[in-house]
């Protein structure tokens, strides 16, 4: 599935937190825990592991006239509360 992110928002999250949203499609390939975040708008929460760090992404998924993507909101290191859900539900 197609992955997409505002530019800007991308390089702000990178420098301030050290995550880049490519790191995304990574994470998609192994194991991890999703949840939905919010109703409106509908995001959801995915943590697992993207470059060897746990980490959470906050996502829509959306669909344009090419087809169904994800769209990346925001992500962070994962808190200890997401990685003790993370581990109950994977291991």
């Amino acid at each position: 599935m197609r992955i997409q992110w505002d530019e800007a928002k991308r390089q702000r999250v990178l420098t301030e937190r050290d995550i880049d949203f490519t790191r995304l499609n990574d994470l998609l390939y192994k194991p991890y825990i999703e949840d939905q975040r919010s109703e409106q708008p509908e995001q959801y929460r995915i943590v697992g592991f993207a470059g060897g760090t746990l980490t959470t992404f906050i996502v829509e998924y959306r669909v344009d006239e090419v087809g169904d993507y994800i769209w990346v909101v925001t992500a962070w290191k994962s808190t200890k509360q997401e990685r003790k859900s993370y581990e109950e539900t994977v291991n």
